[in-house]
């Protein structure tokens, strides 16, 4: 095990206090970060499966197992250009919806032995298998979208009837070495009705990134509305996937880089009241110290989508990981949170996928850490 930095070794033991001493008793659920009901007669947070601490704000994280995910940095081939294996960058778990002992990640991938700094122009969509459970370990299966196309965010829409595909990029041939360009971000849509494809083209939306869409659909409203965040937490919406975008809200505070609020990687979700969350990556060490650690996990929420929001500038997650095995490892970075929900209606996060990096390393792999009890329960129905 890499020895950990004082200064993660540290700050790990502030992060305990914070979520001990902060909570000083709730009076609304808001208190609770909407991730939990407000017992007014004790003043407590009666947290929701898979949130913890005194204002249900943290993630109740448990240790993941040794290579679980998509980790393919060990790959390898003559024509690689680099050494860094096919690294990739977070992914979204999609449950086959015939065959429910199949699990799907669809993950952005950096082939070419280019790794993370290479990410633009390599990166790529692709998809991965796990008949193992959710948390895999995901081996490769296919190429969904090939170069250029990074973000990759996936949801299946009951209205549509399809799987909708969110990615920025453009369509372009790569390098013959390992480089990396800049290009202005824009957000696109493609549409299949089976995980595998056949995937529409990619319909370009509008301008920006880090695309989390989420559907209005539900049993009482049956709508093809749809909701889409973008970086700094703009929300969007639109009549249907393919339709025009509006802009809805844009949050209150200074989202600008380098403030307390900055932040990237949303993932938008409504909860089992109707409530809305986003997790996102929060770059407060960046901002404060230019180190992209231990900090990293940021959560906001709202009673509507067009409501006053909360970002409480704690951390739902930090950048350290405990394993089965009784090791852990601290990482270099941890970016684009995604989740994985239960499917009784209860909403309850059960996986945690993240972009990770270690210290010394330019690779990067796909980390998936189990959450709660839940997680537990839900391998066992499975017979995991």
């Amino acid at each position: 095990m890499m020895n950990i930095p004082i200064l993660v070794r540290a700050s790990l033991v502030l992060f305990t206090s914070i979520c001990i001493t902060t909570a000083q008793g709730c009076v609304v659920d808001d208190d609770c970060s909407l991730n939990g009901i407000c017992q007014r007669s004790s003043g407590k947070c009666q947290c929701d499966a898979g949130w913890k601490s005194d204002d249900c704000g943290v993630l109740d994280l448990l240790p993941a197992t040794r290579w679980s995910g998509y980790n393919y940095t060990n790959f390898t081939l003559p024509d690689f250009y680099g050494t860094k294996g096919n690294s990739s960058w977070g992914g979204n778990i999609i449950q086959d919806r015939e065959d429910q002992g199949l699990f799907h990640l669809i993950v952005d991938q950096f082939p070419r032995g280019c790794g993370l700094s290479g990410w633009r122009p390599f990166s790529t969509v692709v998809r991965a298998e796990s008949r193992t459970g959710p948390a895999g370990p995901y081996h490769y299966a296919q190429e969904l979208l090939g170069t250029f196309r990074h973000n990759a965010r996936v949801i299946w829409s009951p209205a549509d009837e399809k799987y909708l595909l969110y990615t920025i990029g453009i369509e372009t041939e790569t390098p013959d070495t390992c480089k990396s360009y800049k290009w202005a971000n824009n957000i696109s849509v493609s549409s299949a009705p089976d995980i595998r494809g056949p995937w529409s083209p990619s319909e370009r939306l509008l301008d920006g990134t880090n695309p989390t869409p989420w559907p209005l659909w539900s049993e009482d409203n049956p709508t093809t509305e749809i909701v889409l965040g973008v970086e700094d937490n703009y929300l969007y919406q639109a009549n249907n996937f393919s339709g025009s975008y509006e802009l809805i809200k844009s949050m209150p505070w200074n989202t600008s880089d380098y403030s307390d609020h900055w932040s990237e990687d949303p993932f938008l979700w409504r909860d089992k009241r109707g409530n809305w969350h986003i997790l996102c990556h929060w770059m407060i060490d960046i901002a404060e110290r230019n180190e992209k650690y231990p900090w990293v996990g940021g959560h906001l929420f709202s009673r509507s989508l067009t409501g006053n929001w909360t970002f409480k500038l704690q951390a739902a997650y930090n950048t350290t990981v405990l394993f089965t095995d009784g090791g852990r490892t601290d990482f270099y970075r941890r970016e684009r949170p995604r989740l994985y929900f239960s499917d009784d209606g209860n909403q309850t996060p059960l996986y945690l996928v993240n972009g990770v990096q270690e210290f010394n390393s330019s690779a990067s792999y796909t980390l998936i850490q189990p959450i709660g009890n839940g997680a537990q329960l839900y391998e066992r129905k499975l017979g995991c």
